[in-house]
């Protein structure tokens, strides 16, 4: 038995290898024949292109100079042939002669003929004198059509024939890929190859003064500049549409990650954070790109960034709202997104809570609404008597420890400020967020707490990608890390949509692509050599509001790296100072630091010291601010706050 038993299990072991062997050669099999059909219709396709190109050439020159000219009214328009190859060429051809032929005065008598031979001109002969006024335009037209004569003749002996000019035939642009190639418009005189020369002898009893006018009505092109192999917009833009950008880098060592932050509804993409980690350099940036930021989406038209992930979604786009994200940023950037986070408010509710909180430096003081409990019910809070609910608070200056309602609060707040001014928050967000998993230990904990991040947090990230960022994580310099925005005037404008009223933002591609290129680039010399400065801050406020943790944050995202010193005995200052130990003038940081600070000259004080420990000492002092973006009002509205997008 055990032997049957034996033999029973080997065969089974046999068929199974012998179906795994057989599903593997399948694969390669299916795989070799694929690339074979693809390299087979590519070649296919471009010689039915060189055809038609051909063909079309042939035919329009000698149609404008030759054509016999009918008695009677004819419209007779020529286009395109249609991809059926040299039959179809012939039969369309003897189609117009037969057509044109038809056309007859009632006192004119008719003789055709037709004859093909293999030279590459289509010549039609009439012994009638015609004169061609040729206005052809190039707008591509896929079809061939001939209008029959009105039955009715003209009361004249000189008829007039009236055609449309011949075309150029654009080539066939491929489905969208990954990685799109420029297609070039086609040119208007291909070179021809082979083709017939059908011959039409056309011989009238009565010999009219024919007159042969060829016109057109100018179309105007649009204005829709579209390379690679994306598809053109479903609808007409208010907007020229960019040409595609160039890859701003290709460099292995570079993992550019999107961090995403969606609305209420989970569609759209209210928060848009780029980052670049360079592993060879160790460095990092962020960029903020804000919502309403006009892009062309590929396949699309020119729409708020902060619609694409929705797009992709409702369009089945392949990958759905990643894939068309990926595509959008290549094409207006030239940046290759590799990975990306996504979460929602909720969510991100859900990871302060898992951090027990979130420290962070506030350099802008803050004014906005906010729920007196932040566990009220958003409909109740918004009803008539909403003034119970709410209430106008300043979040001020200082290290703040902001639980998950008032981290997000933080993160979302523009009543006050604006769109940009909230994207640099964001920023400092990420940053605190890091700086504070580090602090914790967390990131030597990834593989245990990786399953419930994926519980909060929607990526396409492993385990495996995550871990090969945590030694860079842990060892990361705060100066090390760049941030980047737009500015206005500069790289943006404010602009309202012509179609539907809607407030944008106006991109200046150059400017943005530059920038693009720059976020990218590892650390230039000057920042290098700021964060090899030795800065020691002091809290002169005897405030105890952390105003040096804020001095030192905002030195930090300009590349310093500056050290807190204990305070305790330090003695009150009104204003703050700079102590310059180097006692340079060239080549010294001391500009940049009045600039970053906002230091006067008489704040400065310069005492060179050989033997400096340090080379600047900054006391912050109760005048110190150093705002990035002011609050654009210092009143708030009086009507109650909604929970709007964003």
């Amino acid at each position: 038995m055990r032997t049957i038993y034996r033999w029973i299990r080997r065969g089974m072991t046999a068929l199974f290898t012998l179906a795994v062997a057989a599903g593997i050669l399948y694969f390669f099999y299916f795989t070799i024949t694929s690339i074979v059909d693809e390299v087979e219709f590519r070649r296919e396709e471009t010689r039915r292109d060189s055809v038609r190109d051909d063909t079309a050439t042939a035919i329009a020159p000698t149609i404008e100079s030759e054509s016999a000219l009918l008695a009677g009214d004819t419209v007779l328009t020529i286009t395109q042939p249609t991809e059926q190859g040299d039959a179809a060429n012939i039969s369309a051809v003897t189609e117009v002669a037969t057509e044109s032929a038809a056309i007859v005065e009632s006192t004119a008598t008719h003789t055709i003929e037709i004859t093909a031979t293999s030279s590459n001109t289509a010549t039609f002969t009439a012994e009638p004198s015609v004169t061609d006024t040729v206005a052809p335009t190039s707008t591509p037209s896929p079809t061939r059509t001939a209008v029959p004569p009105s039955s009715t003749p003209r009361p004249t002996d000189s008829p007039t024939v009236v055609a449309q000019n011949p075309t150029a035939f654009p080539t066939n642009t491929p489905p969208a890929t990954a990685f799109p190639t420029n297609t070039p418009y086609p040119s208007d005189t291909p070179t021809p190859t082979n083709t017939f020369t059908p011959t039409l002898t056309y011989t009238p009893s009565i010999t009219p003064s024919p007159t042969f006018t060829f016109t057109s009505s100018p179309t105007p092109r649009p204005t829709l500049i579209i390379e690679g192999t994306y598809a053109t917009p479903v609808a007409t833009t208010f907007l020229e549409i960019p040409p595609r950008a160039e890859l701003v880098e290709d460099d292995p060592n570079i993992v550019n990650i999107a961090m995403l932050g969606t609305d209420v509804t989970g569609g759209q993409t209210d928060v848009i954070i780029i980052v670049t980690i360079n592993k060879e350099t160790g460095t990092a940036a962020m960029w903020h790109l804000p919502r309403d930021l006009l892009v062309y989406i590929p396949g699309n038209q020119i729409d708020r960034i902060n619609r694409v992930w929705q797009i992709g979604q409702q369009n089945g786009w392949p990958g759905g709202g990643w894939g068309l994200l990926k595509e959008m940023f290549i094409y207006n950037f030239g940046l290759e997104i590799d990975h990306y986070a996504k979460v929602s408010f909720d969510d991100f509710k859900a990871i302060i809570e898992e951090l027990g909180g979130l420290t962070i430096s506030v350099d802008c003081s803050l004014r906005d609404w906010r729920l007196i409990d932040p566990e009220t019910p958003l409909d109740i809070a918004t009803g008539d008597d909403w003034e119970n609910y709410w209430e106008v608070y300043t979040m001020p200056i200082g290290v703040q420890t902001l639980d998950p309602y008032m981290a997000l609060w933080y993160a979302r707040s523009r009543v006050t400020t604006n769109d940009l001014d909230r994207g640099r928050r964001q920023m400092d967000i990420l940053r605190a967020m890091w700086q504070q998993a580090r602090s914790e230990g967390i990131f030597t904990q990834v593989a245990t707490l990786w399953p419930r991040a994926l519980e909060i947090i929607e990526t396409d990230m492993s385990l495996e990608d995550i871990l090969s960022f945590v030694p860079l994580a842990i060892n990361l310099n705060p100066g090390s890390i760049e941030r980047y925005s737009l500015s206005i005037g500069v790289h943006i404008e404010n602009y309202t949509t012509p179609d539907d009223g809607r407030s944008t933002l106006l991109p200046n591609w150059p400017a943005i692509r530059e920038v693009a290129k720059e976020f990218v680039t590892p650390p230039t010399g000057n920042r290098l050599q700021y964060q090899s400065s030795r800065i020691e801050i002091f809290d002169g406020t005897q405030y105890g509001l952390g105003w040096d943790q804020v001095a030192a944050d905002r030195l930090a995202w300009e590349g310093f790296t500056p050290i807190l010193q204990e305070s305790q005995n330090v003695a009150k200052h009104e204003v703050t100072l700079i102590y310059d130990y180097t006692g340079e003038e060239k080549g010294s940081e001391i500009e940049r630091l009045q600039e970053i600070l906002r230091i006067g000259e008489s704040q400065v004080i310069v005492e060179p010291d050989p033997n400096r420990q340090y080379d600047y000492r900054v006391v912050v002092g109760q005048n110190y601010n150093s705002c990035v973006y002011g609050s654009s009002s210092d009143d708030v509205p009086p009507p109650p706050p909604q929970e709007v997008s964003g």
